[in-house]
């Protein structure tokens, strides 16, 4: 609790008497939420009712005007919110991604190294999973981007295989049930067995994700502790935990 204390102090919080924290995030902040949530509450005496979605969902309950205590979505979702007056101004920077391909650590590693490589890598993959981009996942929504861009979208619509955020593609890889998988970075690091090939610089994209107070939060106090405790050290060794990059 004085952890909570001293970095709720940092951000000139006053804490508030036990509220209950209406959350919404994107899959990326998924297990940092789950591995700290029992700790936070233990704390605070706080109680997170969390949802966790793709953005696209998000983007649709948030301007819709579903309220909601704190919002956790990459940066440019969390400008557009406080454009539209759903967010307050402040949100704080918590992840950092990129995205890559996961291919077994026990095979050969493909050399993506410039656009051209990374083309005859899905060429030669029969089966490639990735994470639905109907659902607004930024890793599916941006491998369609760089189908496009490599001039190879319509070769590879046989070959994709969608699948619902949340889970580890790279699993599946590793028990030979696809030639590749397209995720975020800590999604296929933190799979025993898989190895992670960064997209090349010039189709690389990198995500920070942001967590913000809801305009209409019912107290805001309790909302911007429980942003204090996720980017104080108490919550530190759960981002290391699942190979995740605090955002800087």
């Amino acid at each position: 609790m004085r952890a909570l204390i001293l970095a709720a102090s940092l951000f000139g919080i006053t804490i508030s008497e036990a509220a209950e924290i209406r959350v919404i995030s994107a899959n990326g902040m998924r297990d940092v939420i789950t591995g700290t949530k029992a700790k936070f509450e233990a704390d605070t005496k706080h109680q997170l009712t969390i949802t966790v979605v793709e953005t696209g969902e998000i983007r649709k309950r948030v301007l819709a005007g579903e309220a909601f205590d704190v919002i956790m979505v990459p940066k440019a979702a969390a400008d557009e919110f406080e454009q539209a007056g759903k967010m307050a101004p402040g949100a704080v920077q918590l992840i950092r991604v990129n995205f890559g391909l996961a291919v077994p650590a026990a095979g050969p590693r493909p050399d993506v190294s410039t656009p051209e490589n990374l083309k005859n890598t899905f060429l030669r993959a029969r089966t490639v999973l990735i994470t639905d981009p109907k659902t607004g996942g930024i890793s599916g929504v941006h491998l369609m981007e760089v189908l496009d861009k490599l001039g190879i979208a319509d070769e590879m619509k046989s070959r994709l295989v969608p699948q619902p955020g949340g889970g580890f593609h790279a699993e599946r890889v590793v028990k030979g049930e696809a030639d590749l998988a397209v995720q975020a970075e800590h999604e296929i690091r933190c799979v025993r067995g898989a190895t992670f090939v960064a997209y090349p610089v010039q189709l690389q994209r990198t995500v920070v994700f942001m967590g913000g107070v809801g305009a209409a939060a019912g107290d805001a106090a309790a909302a911007k502790a429980y942003l204090a405790f996720l980017t104080g050290p108490d919550a530190a060794p759960t981002y290391s935990a699942y190979c995740l990059t605090r955002g800087q």
